[in-house]
Parts: structure tokens; sequence; C-alpha cells
């Protein structure tokens, strides 16, 4: 029926030198209605021929089989995360929401504290930033939040945020600002921001303010 609830799982059960097996199906209210299996080959774009599985794949399938991390967040400035953060928001903001690349690198990017959640090969799926510097007494700024499409919904956009939020914790901040998406606006207040006025336009989009005070 259009309205049923459907349970997909997918599992690797094999891995070969060149190629994956992954298993899936798909339940109903607990009842299993379809099964299959898809086999991928990993080839080279060069020379459009097999080639073995890379180990960081084999790692990442491994550590979600027994049940570890399959990401890591890093915390730093631009100079050491410029490039991760930058591939996720030029996919996001340029790519995927059309705002002017003009509109989306900034002087603050240099002065901020960034978080990136990379992959185990290596790849950046979410950013954000903080900054203190020029805010007022006792205040921080949390923006440029953004996860790949792939990735929305994992949860990684709440680690990030956490992170952010514990960073100016640390630095004995007492409110961390934000200008959000309204789209976004029930993901911030799960994490206890509240909206601080109307809707307003921003490169485009209609974005409100919100805050969350930090108490000890």
């Amino acid at each position: 029926m259009l309205d049923d609830l459907l349970d997909i799982g997918v599992r690797c059960d094999h891995i070969g030198n060149s190629s994956m097996k992954l298993a899936w199906a798909v339940w109903s209210d607990h009842r299993l209605l379809v099964t299959g299996e898809v086999i991928y080959v990993h080839t080279s774009l060069a020379t459009r021929r097999p080639e073995p599985v890379p180990s960081s794949v084999r790692a990442q399938i491994q550590a979600q089989a027994e049940g570890r991390p399959v990401t890591q967040l890093r915390l730093g400035r631009w100079d050491e995360l410029g490039s991760a953060a930058r591939d996720v928001r030029a996919v996001v903001f340029i790519g995927e929401q059309n705002i002017p690349a003009h509109e989306e690198w900034d002087a603050d990017d240099a002065q901020a504290l960034h978080a990136v959640v990379l992959n185990g090969a290596g790849l950046a799926l979410a950013t954000g930033r903080l900054i203190t510097l020029g805010q007022a007494a006792g205040q921080a700024r949390i923006g440029r939040m953004a996860v790949l499409r792939s990735m929305r919904g994992s949860g990684i956009g709440r680690q990030i945020l956490q992170a952010l939020v514990d960073a100016a914790r640390a630095q004995d901040v007492r409110t961390v600002i934000l200008h959000a998406q309204t789209s976004a606006r029930r993901f911030y207040e799960s994490l206890g921001f509240t909206a601080d006025g109307d809707a307003f336009d921003e490169v485009g989009i209609p974005h409100i303010a919100m805050r969350l005070d930090l108490r000890p």
C-alpha cells in the first residue's frame, strides 16, 4: 500500500579482490517482502579495468560490522581543515543551493574554529564553523553548517553542531547565535535553540535568527 512504512536493510556479504557482494531485504510491519543482492566491481576510471577494493573501503565495512565508528570528527583552523570544509560547502551551498561563490567565502573563515566529519577514506561529509572574534561579549556565532545530501539524516549534522556548541562552552561563551535556513529550524530546535525574531532573506534563502543560552 502507498502508506506502508518500509524497513530496508543492507549488508556486505563478501569482499573479493575487486568486487563486493551486498545483500538487501525489505520488510513491512515485520513481514519480509523481498530480498536480493547486488555485486559491485571496483574499476579504475583511467583504465576501465577492475582494480582491488581500496583498503579504506574494507576498513570502513569491517568497522561497521563490528559496531565501531566509521567517521571521525575533527576541529581545527582553516589552514588545517579548510580544504575539506571547502569541498562540502562548495557542493551544498554553491552547487545545490545556487549561492554565488563570492557570497560563500569570507574573511571569517580564517579566524573561525571549523568542524569537519570525515569518513574512513578521508572524504569530508559535513562541516560547520564557530566564530567568537568580533562578536558581542560572551557571545559566539555558528554558521556554514553543511551536510552532503547522501549523509543527511545520519546524525552527523547533529554531531557537528554539538561539537561547536561544546567548543563555545569551553571558551566560557554564554550565548550561541546562528542564522538558520527556515527549512532546518526544527533541527536546531531539537538541540535547544530557539527562534529570535521573524524570518528574513539571506542570499536569496529564507532564514531565521536562533539562539542557545549556555548554562553551567
